[in-house]
């Protein structure tokens, strides 16, 4: 049945939302934008189509504050988003709304995250595309924007020489190694676990063990 709104007030504990109370009872919370947009005052009558219609949007608001909050520490890839808002007990349809908002607003963008991450997991810890990629992949990304920004960012020889200069470091670490077989495996398997493609251990080894 339509009521008549007899209340509104802010909550103490959040300033953001007010109280809607209609015929003298509590109803619902609301953020001060939709009081705004829906032109709620006291003495308006409200049908239960629009009352539901308003907290679904409420939902969408109250989702959209926790995904802020979340990227405000750094960026996420989409999934990391989902997941948190999935935890946070929001329903599908309200996650897939935030998600289109937070793309349309440019808040999130997994390509730019992507380009970002490879950048980042090359210049500062030298990994190289295979453990960006499988780390890339736990994140959610896309495998062709995985390609696409290992592409824009690895330079071939870039990445050789990169994983040359840290296999010439671990190799003088390997010097207490009397079993050459073994000291060349050891070097292998590190290269491998940094994320570096077979070619690439095999132009390094033969450039390292010539010295």
């Amino acid at each position: 049945m339509p009521g008549k709104i007899t209340k509104l007030a802010a909550q103490r504990n959040n300033p953001d939302r007010v109280s809607v109370f209609i015929d003298g009872t509590f109803a619902f919370g609301v953020y001060q934008d939709l009081v705004l947009e829906y032109g709620l005052r006291v003495g308006r009558i409200l049908t239960e189509a629009e009352e539901r219609e308003i907290q679904g949007r409420d939902e969408v608001f109250a989702a959209k504050a926790v995904a802020l909050k979340y990227l405000s520490y750094r960026a996420r890839t989409e999934k990391e988003v989902r997941a948190k808002l999935v935890q946070k007990g929001f329903e599908e349809n309200v996650v897939d709304a935030v998600i289109e908002r937070l793309y349309a607003l440019h808040y999130l963008d997994d390509a730019a995250y992507a380009r970002s991450f490879v950048s980042g997991r090359f210049r500062n810890r030298g990994y190289g595309p295979a453990r960006i990629r499988g780390d890339l992949m736990r994140r959610g990304i896309d495998r062709s924007l995985i390609e696409e920004a290992l592409g824009e960012v690895l330079e071939p020889e870039e990445t050789f020489e990169t994983a040359k200069e840290q296999a010439e470091k671990r190799w003088a670490r390997l010097a207490s190694e009397p079993d050459p077989a073994k000291r060349r495996k050891k070097l292998s398997d590190f290269l491998v676990r940094r994320g570096c493609s077979y070619d690439i251990v095999r132009r390094v080894l033969e450039e390292v063990e010539r010295g």
